[in-house]
């Protein structure tokens, strides 16, 4: 069990400190009990320069976890690795897959993880865990691996795809997200929940046991989303009984201001610089 949480955004695509840079992304150094774990890594355009301005030391970083392979969760881990040698590098197997988003003129764009952090990821092959289940990181966090996609939540397609011509869909397999367990309640961190805000959150519950939760942190994937999803997911968070809400990266402005009026002061404006604390730290 946690007692002290903190979780800094490295990057995210909004600012809300002096001196650091934004970038559409996202990094998340979390602080649990004086140890440090790396939760993406951003594009990498600020992420060392960001923690940096913050006063974070990459160099004591203990592992790393890469919620999905996209770039901008996966783009800044060779730069973060010239930084600091983390113990492990935690990630499911198809985050190592090509993943391709369709463009109105071809090609269509690569959207995977850059060579650069694929042939940073090669040298450290032996400290690789992957995640396709559900691993403990350190004692009370934990990766939830693979979440499935339940139909009582509705489908979920994704919009990505495996191949350059873009005809086979990306089930983005790959996707993750973290949990800890505090003395306050447990917090979940999520990536962009490509498998849905409520499967994520019913997965956390299945592996718990729990079913109100204390913090929810990360990137939703809701920027996209109609009146009728929105109130879907709204649904979701609020059967779970958050104390607090922080959503960032992909989000969405609209989806924002919808949980905003919907949840009120429990939903917290985010962005690069943002500190949350979940117990004294």
């Amino acid at each position: 069990m946690i007692e002290r949480l903190r979780i800094t955004v490295l990057a995210d695509n909004y600012v809300a400190a002096p001196s650091v840079l934004g970038e559409h992304g996202l990094s998340l150094l979390i602080e649990a009990d004086g140890r440090r774990i790396l939760f993406d890594t951003g594009q990498g355009k600020g992420l060392v320069g960001n923690a940096d301005a913050l006063g974070a030391d990459l160099s004591k970083i203990e592992a790393v976890v890469i919620s999905h392979g996209h770039f901008d969760h996966s783009g800044g881990l060779a730069e973060l690795l010239r930084n600091c040698s983390p113990g492990a590098i935690y990630l499911h197997p198809a985050a190592l897959q090509p993943k391709y988003a369709k463009s109105d003129n071809l090609p269509h764009r690569f959207i995977g993880i850059p060579e650069p952090s694929r042939e940073a990821l090669n040298a450290l092959h032996n400290r690789i865990v992957w995640t396709e289940s559900v691993t403990e990181i350190i004692p009370g966090v934990c990766c939830t691996g693979e979440i499935p996609r339940l139909p009582a939540n509705g489908p979920r397609e994704s919009g990505f795809f495996l191949d350059r011509s873009c005809q086979e869909p990306d089930p983005l397999a790959d996707d993750q997200a973290v949990y800890i367990e505090t003395t306050n309640g447990l917090v979940v961190i999520a990536g962009c929940a490509h498998a849905g805000v409520g499967n994520t959150l019913d997965r956390v519950a299945r592996l718990t046991g729990q079913d109100e939760f204390f913090g929810l942190v990360g990137g939703l994937h809701l920027w996209r989303s109609t009146r009728q999803e929105l109130e879907a997911n709204g649904d979701a968070i609020g059967k779970r009984k958050f104390q607090i809400i922080a959503p960032c990266h992909c989000t969405g402005l609209g989806a924002h201001s919808y949980l905003r009026t919907r949840f009120h002061s429990l939903v917290q404006e985010v962005g690069a610089g943002t500190r949350l604390h979940f117990g004294e730290v």
